[in-house]
């Protein structure tokens, strides 16, 4: 025969489990409209807002999924989980408990090299076609984080170049006044986080080291957290001269 519970241990129990009841009924609230969408690579959790397009955003991701592996020389990565919030201050409220002090531009995230947290290509006054391209970025930062588990932001110039690379997003470098000046940024002032300058030269980066070296350098620079001197056995200063000649070059500037 059990030893009875006192009743202050009773009392406590039954807080405790109106307690769980009160949190798993939250939950469901919260996620009663969450659809899954489930390809080879990706698992998305989305809304009814997506319903439309969920297809041709999950077919992109699939499409680029093994051009990008290749790229970066890596393995096959675990499922993604891919959750698309439906605008920028759910997408804010989702990541608070772990992302603080975003800064304003930020539509998405990754957490490990499994998950992306990012604001839906469907969302309201999102460009539909560059949040597809801002999906496929952050895939781009869950591949180099499966290679490298340090690699996040570490460099910040490297970690954004070969996503920002990788997923087309390419400006036009005769609109941006200070490489028409001829003035490109040092890689410290791309590391700043109050800059937003990785975000204009990035591409051209990532293409020159492509390009001039092949796409081994991008592997070995993930490796090393972005090493200039032991992958190319020149200084911070010399690569940034490098870079800038192709692209004065390539897109006449």
């Amino acid at each position: 025969m059990g030893i009875p519970c006192r009743k202050t241990d009773y009392n406590l129990q039954v807080r405790t489990m109106k307690f769980i009841f009160s949190l798993l009924l939250i939950i469901c609230c919260l996620y009663s409209e969450a659809q899954i969408y489930t390809t080879k690579h990706f698992k998305i959790f989305h809304s009814s807002l997506d319903d439309r397009n969920i297809k041709e955003i999950a077919d992109s991701l699939e499409i680029n999924y093994t051009r990008i592996i290749i790229s970066l020389q890596s393995r096959e990565l675990p499922v993604i989980n891919i959750y698309f919030y439906s605008d920028a201050s759910n997408f804010r409220d989702g990541v608070k408990s772990w992302a603080r002090n975003l800064p304003l531009w930020t539509t998405g995230l990754t957490r490990g090299d499994s998950a992306i947290h990012i604001i839906s290509p469907d969302a309201p006054n999102q460009d539909y076609k560059e949040m597809i391209k801002s999906t496929i970025h952050e895939f781009a930062h869950c591949v180099s984080r499966y290679i490298n588990n340090t690699i996040a932001n570490n460099p910040r110039w490297l970690w954004e170049a070969i996503a920002i690379y990788e997923s087309n997003q390419k400006p036009d470098p005769r609109q941006v006044s200070y490489l028409v000046n001829q003035k490109p940024p040092a890689l410290s002032e791309l590391n700043d986080w109050s800059d937003t300058a990785i975000y204009d030269v990035g591409y051209f980066i990532a293409e020159y080291l492509v390009l001039s070296k092949g796409n081994a350098v991008l592997n070995a620079l993930i490796k090393n957290n972005g090493n200039i001197k032991q992958t190319l056995n020149i200084d911070d200063a010399a690569f940034t001269k490098q870079w800038f000649v192709f692209v004065k070059k390539k897109y006449g500037i």
